[in-house]
This record gives C-alpha cells, sequence and structure tokens, in this order.
C-alpha cells in the first residue's frame, strides 16, 4: 500500500497548481469572488454525501478493512448540509429562482463536476474493501487540498462579514485530515497493507480516475468563476476591501 500512498501524494501535490487554487490564493480579487464557484459544489456535496452512505459503506461486515471504511462514511455523508448553510450565507439563495436553479444544477455548467461520484461509484462497484479504501484516501487528499484554500478564503471573508462558513472554513478543513477518519492511527494501518499485484494495478488505476475526475470538475469551476463575477449576481459585495474582477 506505501507505493499506493506515495502515487496520491505525487497527484495530490499536482492537483495543489490547478489554475483554480492559484486564483484562490490571489488576494488582490475579492474573497466572496474567489469563491464565485461556490454553487457548482452543490452535485458533487450531495452526491458525495450519496456516495458514502449507500456505495462506500456495507453494513454489517467482518471484513477490518470495510469496517475503516465504514466509519469513515459516517463522517462524510452529511457534510453537504454545511455547504447549503454556506450558500445561504454567501448570498447565492438570492440569485436563482427554484427552475433556475435545476437548470443550473444539471446544466453544462456543472456537467464535470456532476460526473465525479458517478465516476468514482462506477469504478468502486463491487470492488474489494481494499481498492475502494485506495479511492476514499485519493479523495481525501483532494479535498485537503481544496479545504486548505477555502479556509483561508472564508476566514478573510469572515473577518469582513461577521459570519462563519461551515463547509468552506476551518470547521470542514479541521475534520479533513487527509485521511480517512474514524480509525486511530489510520496513516500506520494502511502503510503496514501489503497488495498483490492485481490489487495494486487496481488501486493504482481508482487513484488516478479519482484525480482525473476532480481535476476537470475543478477546471470547470474555474471557468464558472471566470464567466460570473459575484458582482453580477444581485448580490452586494461587502465593500471593507478592494477588489479585482479578472
Amino acid at each position: 500500500m506505501k507505493k499506493v500512498l506515495k502515487l496520491i501524494e505525487e497527484r495530490k501535490q499536482e492537483f495543489a497548481q490547478l489554475p483554480l487554487f492559484q486564483y484562490m490564493q490571489d488576494k488582490s480579487i475579492h474573497p466572496l469572488q474567489r469563491l464565485a464557484w461556490a454553487p457548482c459544489a452543490t452535485p458533487f456535496a450531495i452526491g458525495f454525501g450519496h456516495l458514502n452512505k449507500y456505495d462506500f459503506r456495507k453494513e454489517p461486515t467482518e471484513d477490518p478493512i470495510q469496517k475503516i471504511i465504514n466509519r469513515h462514511t459516517y463522517e462524510d455523508d452529511h457534510h453537504w448540509i454545511w455547504l447549503l448553510e454556506d450558500l445561504k450565507k454567501l448570498g447565492f439563495d438570492k440569485t436563482m429562482k427554484f427552475s433556475d436553479a435545476i437548470k443550473f444544477y444539471w446544466g453544462d455548467e456543472t456537467y464535470k463536476t456532476r460526473q465525479v461520484c458517478h465516476q468514482i461509484a462506477l469504478h468502486t462497484f463491487q470492488q474489494e474493501p481494499i481498492i475502494v479504501l485506495a479511492a476514499i484516501e485519493a479523495i481525501e487528499a483532494t479535498g485537503n487540498v481544496a479545504l486548505a484554500l477555502t479556509a483561508e478564503v472564508a476566514n478573510e471573508l469572515q473577518q469582513i462579514t461577521n459570519k462563519s462558513y461551515r463547509y468552506f472554513g476551518q470547521h470542514h478543513f479541521c475534520v479533513e485530515t487527509g485521511h480517512a477518519t474514524g480509525t486511530e492511527e489510520v496513516e500506520q494501518i494502511l502503510e503496514n497493507i501489503e497488495l498483490t499485484d492485481k490489487q495494486r494495478d487496481k488501486a493504482f488505476k481508482i487513484v488516478e480516475k479519482v484525480f482525473e475526475v476532480f481535476s476537470e470538475s475543478v477546471h470547470e469551476m474555474m471557468a464558472y468563476a471566470m464567466n460570473h463575477p459575484v458582482g453580477e449576481k444581485n448580490q452586494e459585495l461587502p465593500n471593507k476591501m478592494s477588489m479585482t474582477f479578472v
């Protein structure tokens, strides 16, 4: 499993260089604009809850790896609630009628993001638990990259609005360790797992697929942020900081 974890770390470092993450670090841009892509996360966040609850979780089980997965799913299956809270606080509730929201949710601008959970479910379907756990480790690595940056942006925004943000802020980042949660010393447990050549090949493939679909989603979110300045969404941008739309 050490080789799989090494691959995940390599792909994580590459993932961290994607344009959206560079954009989010540009403090010449208002923090709300740096989260302009937030509504696009909805298909993933809700789908991810379902992925954990209905696909990854297998109960009852005596398999020790599946037990690790199950414990982890109970941490990750409800984070979408935090997203809905943050979208309201960020002002995105005011930008769409329900019918328009449905069109957006199922429209071209969120197509790649809708595919994330679908593709992960497809490629982990009926796989043995260790392969599913490899996918989870890759997913957690992508989340660790994104949430480390959103936490910084949310903190800047909190200084302006006096509002806390559970999904994009420090709260979410603190529970996303970059590894499966709910099991003590899980990193050591993972490193000690010996894989067969066949298992390792499958794990490599699922890791590559996870980073592929998340990268496509992040590119999609970047395009959305560029095409949808927050100031054009009938929201009043806080004016305590200078801002630049690019």
